[in-house]
């Protein structure tokens, strides 16, 4: 369990941008090292290589005889990148927060989280109250993640690097992605016909320590049908099922 006092923490900005999973985790890696990585790959019958990125990703989720909410997989040539696995329980959208303290500037927001809820954007804040007041013993801590520039990408884990962009080479590529970098934050990344699959982030360079949580609403996941577009939920009828990750400075930047 984490160890932080909530009310330590500055407050959550939530940004516009969303990260849409069309059904299994997202990464989170930094964007020097998500060049190399290689998403879900298939054979010419459909089936998943159990030796490219997504299956070992899947497979450090779903370990034998268990499943996690996060764990972190090891990428590239040599594997020489680590990311982050969150499981964000199915095909939806997933709502990124980062804790602005005053006059913080660009790339200098030391806390951020991902939150997973099932009910309409912006019929309730029910969700985003939940997890960014969570207690430490509502988290549960799973280990430290790098971003020593300071550029955190976060993606439906499906996506391969290639999937963002028509690139000539690894080296076009990789320099097309850093570009992304220089734009202001956060920067929502593509694929044809699909939108908003990942974003690039600016936080703070430097280790990051990892808790995921997750609350059972006593009104559960789903708004029923009639009630998307009706009254507003009353503020003692206003609590719905959510999920997730948060990541917490620790000191920096990382050691390369």
């Amino acid at each position: 369990m984490s160890n932080e006092d909530p009310r330590s923490r500055p407050p959550y900005v939530w940004q516009s941008a969303q990260v849409n999973s069309l059904g299994g985790p997202l990464l989170v890696c930094g964007l020097d090292a998500f060049p190399d990585w290689g998403g879900a790959v298939h054979d010419t019958g459909g089936a998943l290589d159990p030796a490219c990125d997504y299956a070992r990703a899947w497979s450090a989720l779903h370990p034998d005889d268990d499943d996690l909410d996060a764990a972190f997989t090891g990428f590239g040539d040599h594997r020489q990148h680590t990311g982050l696995i969150w499981e964000m329980d199915g095909e939806g959208s997933a709502e990124i927060a980062r804790a602005r303290r005053p006059a913080t500037p660009a790339g200098g927001d030391d806390h951020f989280l991902i939150m997973r809820s099932w009910i309409p954007r912006g019929r309730t804040n029910a969700p985003r109250r939940r997890a960014a007041g969570a207690s430490p013993a509502e988290e549960q801590h799973v280990g430290e993640l790098e971003l020593p520039s300071g550029r955190a990408v976060v993606v439906w884990a499906a996506v391969n690097a290639d999937e963002t962009g028509s690139y000539a080479s690894a080296r076009e590529r990789a320099a097309s992605l850093k570009a992304l970098a220089r734009l202001n934050p956060p920067v929502p990344l593509h694929l044809d016909g699909q939108q908003g699959l990942g974003t690039v982030l600016w936080v703070r360079p430097g280790t990051y320590r990892v808790t995921c949580g997750w609350h059972q609403g006593t009104r559960g996941q789903y708004m029923p049908q009639e009630e998307p577009h009706g009254p507003a939920p009353s503020a003692t009828d206003d609590d719905w099922s959510c999920r997730w990750v948060r990541f917490t400075h620790r000191g920096g930047p990382a050691r390369a």
